[in-house]
């Protein structure tokens, strides 16, 4: 079984700008359990312990996600900001602050937060916590931002902490975010996020948004309103036009058209309807940027898929959902350790396109979270293999490692 006994080499620069928020005893629970989670098939604190090779029972590693004195908001942010400076590009477009939630089911009753849902994914209802995801996108590269565990109000007051809405949480976090002033921000979420409370955070930060109009909004054009969704249809049909839009992979055809009126609590708005080619659904697009075109708006609001494909990554590849501890600072680090294990793997994917000369390209194109797991075994194993041929004087053991290391 692959073991983790020293930092490798190659992923040092990830973990430099990170050390600043640890205690000596922290920052060595810190960094073998993200490693640990960049390698092993699920999360739970169990799994990890047996990856590391550490002195310390399981119980010490439970107690560093609960007890230890760390931000680990700043960490996961800390670690952003890094990698966005590492991908920074005169011509790299603006960043996208994307905005989404998603729900994992628990079976236990006395872990923290924990209520009944109704979990979109298998359409019943169950018992789990609802998660608020934020995650940036530049250049093709998806940066994970924060995790927020959403507390229902009952539940707030054993807890101490202060009740918010998911709306609230998301306004919160852009009004919070530290970005660099040289990066354009355009802020991207899905219907239920398109609320005063999140447009008016965007609007604060001076930032631009699109997102979704639900169908049934009212949208005021030329002085009268008009149901949304049925106008949309009417102005497509009479006024709309092809248009090839890039994706995140591949480009689509979509049948655009767009007016300028106002919406109830969001004021004068651009609305881009949108009907993909071999489809009858139509999406309505809002953006506070009058001045955008449709096909750029289409085209920047389909980079909200990245946080989806985010989300499936940390769920299937990294145990987002394998947390089994009961307090609630727990299971938010957990939440941030799956954060920054992405991170850390998304590093060493740029760090294999800069070695092939890959890195100055607009936009970058990384391998698949499982191809980036197992390279990540690779760098592991090798380097140990190598640390113990250093160490070692026997002719026979050198070079059955050297043939290990090899192949």
């Amino acid at each position: 079984m692959l073991t983790i006994g020293s930092m490798p080499r190659k992923i040092k620069s990830f973990f430099n700008p990170l050390g600043d928020g640890f205690t000596r005893p922290g920052w060595s629970h810190f960094w073998r359990l993200v490693l640990a989670i960049t390698v092993c098939h699920g999360a739970t604190i169990g799994r990890l312990v047996r990856a590391m090779r550490s002195p310390c029972h399981r119980t010490k590693h439970g107690e560093f996600l609960w007890k230890s004195a760390w931000d680990s908001a700043w960490v996961i942010q800390a670690m952003a900001l890094d990698t966005l400076r590492r991908l920074y590009g005169k011509n790299g477009g603006p960043v996208y602050f994307i905005i989404d939630e998603t729900q994992t089911i628990k079976r236990a009753k006395k872990m923290a937060a924990v209520g009944k849902l109704y979990h979109h994914a298998s359409k019943r209802f169950c018992t789990g916590h609802t998660l608020l995801k934020v995650c940036l996108y530049y250049r093709g590269v998806t940066i994970p931002w924060g995790s927020w565990l959403y507390v229902k109000k009952e539940h707030c007051g054993k807890l101490q902490v202060d009740f918010h809405t998911l709306t609230e949480l998301a306004g919160q976090a852009i009004e919070r975010a530290r970005l660099p002033g040289r990066f354009p921000v355009v802020v991207l979420f899905d219907s239920y996020y398109l609320c005063p409370k999140v447009t008016d955070a965007c609007q604060g930060r001076g930032w631009h948004y699109i997102g979704v109009a639900q169908s049934s909004r009212s949208f005021k054009v030329c002085g009268e309103k008009r149901n949304i969704s049925d106008y949309g249809r009417n102005v497509l049909r009479r006024s709309g036009q092809w248009h090839d839009v890039q994706g995140l992979k591949k480009s689509g055809r979509y049948r655009l058209a767009q007016r300028i009126g106002s919406m109830n609590k969001l004021g004068r708005v651009n609305v881009v309807f949108s009907k993909r080619k071999g489809e009858t659904k139509i999406v309505a697009l809002v953006t506070d940027d009058l001045q955008a075109t449709a096909r750029n708006v289409v085209a920047d609001y389909l980079k909200r898929w990245s946080i989806e494909l985010l989300i499936k990554d940390e769920k299937q590849q990294l145990g987002l959902g394998d947390y089994r501890v009961l307090r609630y600072e727990a299971v938010v680090r957990h939440l941030h350790l799956v954060d920054c294990a992405y991170g850390c793997l998304t590093h060493l994917a740029l760090k294999e396109l800069s070695a092939q000369g890959q890195k100055n390209k607009k936009v970058l194109h990384l391998p698949p979270m499982s191809q980036l797991k197992t390279k990540m075994r690779e760098v592991i194993w090798q380097e140990a293999v190598e640390d113990v041929i250093k160490k070692s004087h026997e002719k026979p053991v050198i070079h059955r490692l050297e043939m290990l290391r090899a192949a």
